[in-house]
């Protein structure tokens, strides 16, 4: 069951834990949001902090692409670097960095781009729209996730910060990140909707002329048949979704577009356990919670791409992933040997892509 998978991996020179593409499926998950926001006049800026790979920059190019959300200035500075010249840095700005962003901003605006900064505080306001007068700067607003942002409904907060710029702010960004405790597709698109009231409602209580409305997140923006009401969106997850926009209903299984090839370096019959080098630092130590304990992947085949019940990553360490087969599951495992590798869905597709495209080194191989 499995060596046809860990022959085709190996025939590709897959000798060590690498990031699995399968570019038809990451292709078509474009295309289909890329459609949505052509059809709803909303544009689409997705978050390129999952993919993180020139190549796949390329296939959002194809598509009509021009802007892109970032959460680092390292990651803005790779990106404009291969030619992204309309970039959104979506993570509060950090005041030690304005010198290098203000010249990333100049560079940017010199090709005919822009950078955006985002800010919830009035002193770090003023000082990035001071130090990079060719960014547009962006309020961050609280929606409800309570990690970062101004309260949607503090108009004096929303006006303090807003002052402090001395010129307008491009608009108000926020991110849903709560939308992830929801397993229910008709509690996703409430929540949609309740996010974009609100943003409503503070754009409301600043009543600047021309401001934008910017929304990011891949489980409401997948769910949702009615995206008016805002500018733009940032999803980003769902170039590649995985185990855990499954469970919460975003996708089908379908529509996973990246694994994570890990080498079996050791098989246990006894305890129908097969240990690979696959561990945190390739798959991260998100989970999903189960009646039977934390699963931090599961694995699967190529042929065609799909998820095998009965074999679930039960445990990690650094550099380990120890995977246990159910009883009916096992047998289709004695045929491994060290070496071949294991294809394992991860649950947090973003992390497991950037634990191995950009640390230490790019390792990637993408299927068509």
């Amino acid at each position: 069951m499995f060596k046809r998978t860990a022959s085709l991996l190996k025939e590709r020179g897959v000798a060590a834990a690498t990031l699995v593409i399968l570019a038809d499926r990451a292709r078509a998950n474009i295309a289909r949001m890329a459609a949505r926001t052509r059809t709803a006049g909303v544009r689409l800026r997705p978050h390129f902090k999952t993919h993180q790979n020139p190549v796949v920059g390329d296939w959002f190019r194809a598509e009509g692409i021009t802007g892109i959300t970032v959460s680092s200035r390292a990651m803005a500075e790779r990106f404009a670097a291969t030619g992204w010249n309309d970039i959104t840095l979506a993570f509060l700005v950090n005041p030690a960095e304005l010198t290098p962003l203000s010249e990333l901003a100049r560079a940017l605006q010199a090709r005919g781009g822009r950078l955006g900064l985002t800010v919830d505080a009035p002193a770090v306001a003023g000082a990035a729209a001071a130090a990079a007068p060719d960014a547009d700067i962006w309020l961050k607003i609280d929606t409800g996730h309570h990690r970062t942002g101004l309260p949607w409904n503090d108009g004096a907060a929303l006006r303090a910060v807003a002052g402090s710029l001395g010129r307008p702010p491009a608009g108000l960004l926020t991110h849903a990140g709560h939308a992830y405790g929801l397993r229910d597709r008709d509690a996703l698109v409430g929540l949609w909707r309740r996010i974009r009231d609100r943003m409503g409602h503070a754009a409301t209580l600043l009543d600047i002329p021309g401001l934008r409305v910017s929304v990011g997140d891949t489980p409401t923006c997948s769910v949702t048949g009615d995206l008016s009401g805002v500018d733009e969106i940032r999803p980003g997850n769902f170039v590649f979704y995985d185990l855990m926009q499954l469970e919460i209903g975003s996708c089908s299984a379908a529509d996973l577009a990246a694994a994570v090839a890990c080498p079996v370096v050791g098989i246990y019959p006894e305890r129908r356990q097969v240990v690979v080098h696959g561990g945190a630092v390739h798959l991260s130590k998100e989970s999903l919670s189960t009646p039977g304990g934390p699963v931090f992947g599961r694995v699967g085949v190529l042929d065609p791409p799909r998820i095998l019940n009965g074999a679930i990553v039960t445990g990690l360490s650094q550099e380990h992933g120890v995977i246990t087969f159910a009883p009916e599951a096992f047998p289709g495992a004695t045929d491994l040997a060290p070496g071949d590798p294991l294809l394992i869905w991860p649950v947090h597709s973003c992390l497991a892509a950037d634990l191995l495209e950009v640390r230490p080194r790019p390792s990637s191989l993408i299927l068509s």
